[in-house]
């Protein structure tokens, strides 16, 4: 099997250990940008549903090379307001449930369209994003950190 796609494998199940890490956290903790748990939950949601979307570019045999239509702050209060109804308890859960879809598109399209580009594994590393969210909350993440 190829580097890359043992990477995308990789990444794949880091991002269940950093789904994990993200349920497991405090109903009362305060991030360092000062989001709370809830408000993690709808941005990593958020976030979530965008690559579950961008799962056609792979499909389709793509470069995985996206640009956003909105900038990213303006995006994340988009999503904020569009989910304002949610309580910490049922953020969560949607997180969860866009999770588990998002890790089946990953291993969907690891099993049935791999590629072999840089643009490809790009796809998989929303762990990445996970990590940085979770050192905001002071979780100790270095065990999942790799060297660039």
């Amino acid at each position: 099997m190829n580097e890359l796609l043992e990477k995308a494998k990789s990444w794949t199940e880091k991002l269940k250990v950093t789904t994990k890490l993200v349920e497991n956290l405090p109903t009362d903790v305060i991030l360092s940008n000062s989001w709370d748990k809830r408000k993690l939950c709808i941005h990593l949601y958020g976030w979530d549903t965008e690559f579950i979307k961008w799962a056609d570019i792979l499909r389709r045999g793509d470069k995985f090379d996206v640009e956003l239509e909105e900038k990213t702050d303006e995006y994340n209060q988009r999503f904020f307001d569009e989910n304002a109804e949610l309580n910490s308890k049922e953020a969560v859960q949607q997180f969860l449930k866009t999770r588990k879809e998002m890790i089946e598109v990953y291993e969907e399209i690891l099993s049935k369209y791999p590629q072999d580009n840089k643009h490809f594994v790009g796809y998989f590393s929303l762990w990445w994003h996970d990590v940085h969210h979770l050192k905001q909350a002071d979780v100790d993440v270095s065990e999942l950190e790799e060297k660039t």
